[in-house]
């Protein structure tokens, strides 16, 4: 009895410890980690999760950036933003 209740348990852990790997691995390597290393025409540049439903993306498609709010329901764009404005921040912190 206490011969198997040992191998029951040895088993147990090691199941456990394959699924907690296996879990590591999946985030590690998700489509979402994976689309945003991705080189492409499209980039989102930076993200500012204002709840746990909403986020606020700055998106980069060619040339030009979008301001971009994703809810769980839809996705708005907001504005597109001047690159100009950013040049010019650049130029007057030098």
């Amino acid at each position: 009895m206490g011969h198997y209740i040992l191998h029951f348990s040895i088993y147990t852990m090691a199941m456990i410890g394959l699924i907690f790997f296996a879990l590591f691995i999946y985030k590690k390597f998700s489509i979402t980690t994976m689309s945003l290393k991705r080189k492409g025409i499209i980039k989102v540049e930076d993200a500012l999760g204002l709840s746990p439903r909403k986020t606020l993306y700055i998106i980069k498609a060619g040339e030009e950036k979008f301001l971009i709010a994703a809810d769980l329901d839809k996705t708005t764009l907001i504005s597109k933003l001047n690159l100009q404005d950013e040049e010019t921040e650049k130029i007057a912190e030098e």
